[in-house]
């Protein structure tokens, strides 16, 4: 009769930090909380789903944007302008800090229809 040893792997989980501006953090901390999650299981998903498939596991695209993002701003500009509601200094800083990473166009958005109504 043969009898068959196996060698139980130990398993050592090793810490990944990543840095990332605090208000994202804090953005998709809420978002996957309403998704039942957190972002160290999301990151660890997603690892485990890079190994399973051996690649990045969503698209990652070049030129996305074809044009610059000084051209979409303006672009965003006169499109308001069409519309006959100009952008404030402010509008145009929250529309830097979207390229930047630093807000988001939902935030942004609210921000923009508010000032609208009040002007109304």
């Amino acid at each position: 009769m043969s009898t068959t040893t196996t060698t139980k792997q130990k398993t050592t989980n090793n810490l990944i930090q990543v840095r990332v501006p605090a208000d994202l953090k804090e953005r998709v901390g809420k978002l996957f909380e309403e998704l039942g999650t957190n972002t160290s299981d999301v990151i660890r998903m997603m690892l485990l789903r890079a190994d399973e498939t051996k690649s990045i596991p969503f698209p990652i695209r070049t030129g996305a944007y074809p044009i610059s993002a000084n051209e979409r701003i303006r672009e965003i500009v006169a499109n308001f302008e069409l519309e006959n509601m100009p952008l404030s200094e402010q509008n145009m800083k929250d529309l830097r800090d979207i390229e930047l990473g630093r807000t988001t166009t939902e935030a942004v958005r609210q921000r923009i229809l508010s000032e609208i109504k009040e002007d109304q």
